[in-house]
């Protein structure tokens, strides 16, 4: 199969097979008419997904805010950023947005550019190798579905660190195959890497395949490809100490919260084999700040925001000390998780499962006309966006029904059932084939398929984004490691 010719200035890796492996140099420039037609269908289908995507925003603009984009905004404009609970890379980038501009599309407009751009560069390579039907699906069932553009333009981190998390797997596989890191391919990792890393907790992943890749290279590649690692890594921690954003809620201490609250609802039978579900010191703790009749009351399988983002007038448990967190911990670790097996397991299985088929809560495309007709007197009084500020009338309506006509077929539309076939097969067929980059990505997925049945706390099918966008590095994967059975790429 031909492989991808990088249509910039190109690095090589050192020649395998040669005596001495060549120092990385600097390869022409392709031109002629291979690079006249790269460019024409790179640009096409650029041209075909951002049409889509600002077609899209233009009739739910400034776009879906949601709750977690509701806390962003307002606690931007009260000046305590850090309370939205969010990770410091994703209140960095608002900050920088919408903080600096007061307007809502000023933190989306950036980031759908980004996300067109990157499916052009994933979708315009499989095309271009001649996988032009995958490349149309990718496109149709994938990229451009109603409810990916919903995300896509909404305020929340999900749909762009998913992506973005599957562009840097599609840049680490592409430079390992071709052994070699075109300047595009430096520049996509350089504007990749934080995103995919450091927008959600799970992103540190993602330092598996860079850290890979750095170790593939040798020279001023992998001292190039560190640079970038430590340079986002130090620029995020420090910005984050200037403005107080602290550390987001992270994925262990919300598990813990949840699940011990699950541990310990009471048992109407009231048999003699439930008691002791926890620890004693774990009660004593958590009944500090909260009753177990509100235990019992506010507990839902499918969310934790019962105990953390809802009622805080009574559940008290943003303000659990450093030590009981800890002990905590210890007692979940060492006995109560143990004890609650069967309790824990049908607890993942559920969140999971409501997850993959969209059972959980949505926001829909019109969301920002009710969320900014409330701005006088509120916490979004200086924000200075308005909903659908041309007046349009039928287009948000029927961008509505749409949505809504993909909603009632979720179960079927919105599947990442297929990205989920996918991880398996290419981990299978990267192990037969003792493909080591092909078994790092499909390795990266696996571990956050595992991360997400672990650690989701709630019922959103945002989390599971990430699947539902992995055939879009998968598929090419899997067909150029069948295609390398009948003829070796060059």
């Amino acid at each position: 199969m031909e492989a991808e010719i990088n249509h910039l200035t190109s690095i090589d890796h050192e020649g395998r097979g040669s005596p001495q492996p060549p120092t990385p140099k600097l390869i022409g420039v392709v031109r002629g008419p291979a690079l006249i037609e790269k460019t024409r269908v790179y640009g096409f289908i650029a041209a075909i997904v951002l049409t889509v995507y600002f077609a899209w925003y233009l009739g739910v603009w400034p776009g879906p805010l949601g709750q977690d984009g509701y806390s962003l905004i307002a606690n931007i404009n009260q000046g305590v950023p850090r309370y939205t609970g969010k990770d410091p890379a994703w209140l960095l980038y608002a900050l920088a947005t919408y903080g600096a501009t007061q307007r809502v599309e000023a933190l989306m407009l950036p980031l759908i550019l980004f996300q067109g751009i990157i499916l052009s560069r994933i979708i315009g390579w499989t095309y271009i190798n001649h996988y032009k039907k995958t490349a149309i699906f990718l496109i149709v069932f994938v990229a451009c579905t109603p409810h990916i553009l919903n995300f896509s333009t909404s305020a929340y981190p999900d749909a762009i660190f998913s992506l973005a998390f599957v562009g840097l797997l599609f840049e680490v596989w592409l430079s390992s195959r071709q052994e070699k890191i075109s300047a595009l391919g430096l520049f996509y990792l350089f504007f990749l890497f934080p995103i995919a890393c450091f927008f959600k907790g799970n992103g540190v992943i993602a330092l598996l395949p860079v850290i890979y890749l750095a170790i593939h290279f040798k020279g001023a590649l992998r001292w190039g490809i560190l640079a970038i690692i430590l340079f986002w890594t130090a620029a995020i921690q420090i910005g984050a100490k200037i403005y107080d954003l602290g550390g987001g809620h992270g994925a262990v201490k919300p598990l813990i919260l949840f699940e011990t609250i699950n541990f310990m609802q009471s048992r109407p039978m009231n048999l003699w084999e439930t008691r002791h579900m926890v620890t004693d010191r774990t009660k004593e703790i958590m009944y500090r700040y909260v009753t177990q009749e509100d235990i019992d009351r506010l507990y839902d399988r499918d969310y934790w925001d019962t105990f953390w983002h809802q009622n805080q007038d009574r559940v008290m448990l943003r303000n659990m000390t450093k030590t009981d967190e800890r002990r905590l911990r210890a007692d979940f670790l060492k006995y109560n998780v143990w004890r609650n097996i069967p309790a824990f397991a049908s607890s993942r299985v559920n969140i999971f499962l409501a997850s993959m088929l969209g059972q959980g809560g949505m926001v829909g495309p019109d969301d920002a006309r009710h969320t900014l007709s409330n701005k006088p007197g509120s916490r979004l009084d200086a924000t200075k966006s308005e909903y659908n500020p041309l007046n349009l009338t039928a287009y948000p309506k029927l961008l509505n029904q749409v949505y809504e006509f993909s909603y009632d077929w979720r179960f079927l539309l919105w599947t990442p059932m297929l990205g989920l076939f996918l991880i398996f097969i290419c981990t299978k067929q990267s192990i037969r084939k003792h493909d080591r980059a092909a078994f790092i990505i499909s390795a990266a997925l696996l571990i956050q398929l595992m991360g997400i049945f672990i650690f989701s706390i709630a019922a959103e099918y945002r989390y599971i984004l990430i699947i539902f966008y992995a055939p879009l590095i998968l598929s090419p994967i899997i067909m150029s490691l069948n295609a390398a059975n009948r003829t070796t790429p060059t």
